[in-house]
């Protein structure tokens, strides 16, 4: 797409070096009526400032909120780049807006995204127990009125369901930036999504370890994925210390799941090899990016060590797949 600005012909964000001030404004308030979240992250590499007012003071348009969902990656990226430079109001309203578009992935209610069946592959019957707030879901997607309510409208409650639980292990160290957060923030909701009635956690580690939710917390979903999002990618990856962090957290969960984030790229603390072996069910998630081989070779023998199965994510698209049969 080509554009005029002071009578120069515009093409691409190279040429954001010819213009004067006022004309990159004009310029940032224009993708940002029309939409073009990519090059707004372009512009945003010139000035985080000149953005992050443009955003401030014209909102966020409705073909600006479709692209966020056409092209979630670029909106964290984006979010991430200018956060601090917006007023509070933008910020939430522009995590908040990330944060719905990631529950809807979660759920399948994004293009590109099937619904998982198999949460609602048994049927109803009879005298069993039934999930309401599932099936108040079920039928709000099949715009059901209460008079055609039928059996094979309602989500059966299995015990299995309440008794699952899981412990999310998400690197966020200095590497862990862009798609690899929009990967973790993805999987913590359907995580919350698919657990319900049962008990997750959420640890973080860059050089040290934190909690971003215990099990014990009813912290509400999208308030858990905001603190992710949120996450500021900087220390180095001791990935020793949260496996450590995460053992400690599921002492009285029954049975628990556990799944780590990671690139593998370690570089202080303990060989995490050494704690993976005190684990059952440690499902290593392991995030590609543009280095070598080192990270990939560590989270398969992570795994191997923890009992459990290791994944390559490349793109946010794959991980309903994966949560299926991890969750299977």
């Amino acid at each position: 797409m080509t554009f005029k600005i002071n009578n120069m012909s515009f093409q691409s964000h190279r040429d954001f070096q010819r213009l004067d001030f006022e004309s990159m404004r004009r310029l940032a308030d224009y993708y940002l009526m029309e939409g073009d979240l990519r090059s707004l992250l372009n512009l945003s590499s010139y000035s985080q400032i000149l953005v992050a007012e443009s955003i401030s003071e014209g909102g966020f348009s409705e073909k600006a909120i479709l692209s966020m969902e056409r092209d979630p990656e670029t909106a964290v990226r984006l979010y991430r780049q200018v956060r601090w430079k917006l007023n509070e109001r933008s910020r939430e309203l522009f995590k908040r807006l990330i944060s719905k578009v990631v529950i809807r992935i979660s759920s399948g209610d994004v293009r590109g995204f099937p619904t998982d069946s198999k949460e609602h592959s048994l049927p109803y019957s009879p005298g069993m127990e039934f999930d309401l707030e599932r099936t108040i879901e079920r039928l709000v997607e099949r715009c059901k009125r209460v008079e055609e309510v039928g059996y094979d409208d309602v989500v059966p409650s299995t015990k299995s369901r309440k008794n699952r639980s899981v412990v999310i292990i998400l690197d966020s160290s200095g590497s862990m930036t862009g798609k690899k957060i929009l990967i973790a923030m993805i999987i913590a909701a359907m995580a919350s999504h698919k657990l319900r009635g049962g008990n997750y956690g959420v640890v973080g580690f860059n050089s040290s370890a934190f909690v971003i939710k215990s099990p014990a917390d009813r912290k509400d979903s999208v308030r858990v994925i905001e603190e992710i999002l949120d996450l500021v990618p900087i220390g180095y990856t001791n990935i020793s210390e949260g496996l450590r962090r995460g053992l400690e957290l599921s002492y009285r969960l029954r049975n628990p799941r556990f799944l780590l984030i990671t690139d593998g790229e370690y570089n202080v603390g303990e060989d995490p090899r050494n704690l993976a072996k005190r684990f059952e069910d440690l499902n290593v998630i392991y995030i590609s990016g543009r280095r070598g081989t080192r990270g990939l070779a560590l989270c398969k023998s992570i795994a191997k060590l923890g009992g459990g199965n290791y994944f390559i994510v490349g793109d946010f698209r794959e991980i309903t797949r994966i949560m299926r049969e991890i969750f299977a």
